[in-house]
């Protein structure tokens, strides 16, 4: 018991002489996705999916589903108490059937913006891995961490945080060819 007390002791006077404001040199956080998406190229390529006529096709679906559906919830709302009760079920009906129409007009931009971003992800990460490596060699870094591991980090902390200047760097790469 006593050797399990002094070992306490030990490690807690070992952990109080670590200074609290201590820098993680060497250590660094990259956010993929977001590397993957602020490029120019990537807000680039989204304007030109965002402008593709079957995205409007879709995205005004959805937009006259949304306005039909408040329309009817409006309505059912305003009229309740006039309306029968099968009335009130069919127009439930029509609302839940128009919410499904929504749901699923949203599904399909999302596929097509996560096909985007795989398409992206595949060309770029050839370029994204010289740019790393290229920092990682320039800044001493010894461990690179992506951020989805991480519980939580100091987003705005430029020294651990190298996801902006990794996309500055890709898009500097990017111009280059």
């Amino acid at each position: 018991m006593k050797n399990i007390i002094i070992s306490i002791l030990l490690a807690s006077a070992s952990l109080a002489s670590i200074p609290l404001n201590a820098t993680p040199e060497g250590i660094a956080v990259i956010d993929y996705r977001t590397v993957f998406l602020g490029t120019d190229l990537a807000r680039e390529r989204f304007e030109e999916l965002r402008d593709s006529s079957e995205y409007k096709a879709i995205s005004d679906e959805a937009q006259k589903k949304q306005q039909d559906l408040m329309s009817v919830s409006e309505e059912l709302q305003k009229e309740s108490k006039t309306l029968s009760d099968q009335e009130k079920a069919d127009m439930q009906k029509k609302a839940q059937t128009l919410y499904q129409d929504l749901q699923y007009a949203n599904q399909k931009a999302q596929a097509l913006e996560g096909e985007l971003l795989q398409k992206l992800e595949a060309e770029q990460t050839p370029n994204v891995q010289k740019v790393i490596n290229d920092l990682v060699k320039a800044k001493k870094i010894s461990l690179l961490f992506n951020s989805g591991a991480l519980l939580a980090f100091d987003v705005s902390n430029e020294a651990i945080n190298v996801t902006p200047e990794v996309i500055n760097l890709l898009n500097q790469a990017n111009k280059e060819k």
